[in-house]
């Protein structure tokens, strides 16, 4: 399993651009083969993290590589973001109480 976490601060001028990047991205993201899901979080000072989850490396890079990913982390980097911070590893150890179905959020915040 793959993981990636982002966390993020958006600029207050691009927080409705960002909504509707959200959305879309979690449309595409969706209809990844070995996608499992993600969740967003927000913390109170107004930095959020989100967490996603991959059966393996093949579906974390179809991801990474899809066109419409590629063109909003574009959007994203030039003005959408003050601040983010991406990471991704293997998951090398999990335990779990009781074992759940991955959650797939609603395509919206």
């Amino acid at each position: 399993m793959i993981v990636g976490v982002f966390k993020s601060r958006v600029n207050p001028d691009f927080a409705d651009e960002f909504k509707r990047l959200y959305a879309e991205m979690s449309n595409h993201i969706a209809r990844i083969d070995g996608y499992k899901g993600h969740k967003m979080y927000k913390a109170d000072d107004g930095e959020a993290v989100v967490v996603v989850e991959f059966e393996d490396d093949v579906s974390f890079e179809a991801w990474d590589k899809h066109p419409a990913h590629k063109k909003a982390k574009e959007r994203g980097k030039l003005e959408v973001f003050d601040f983010y911070d991406v990471m991704v590893g293997k998951v090398f150890e999990r335990h779990t109480k009781p074992e759940q179905e991955p959650f797939i959020p609603p395509f919206f915040i």
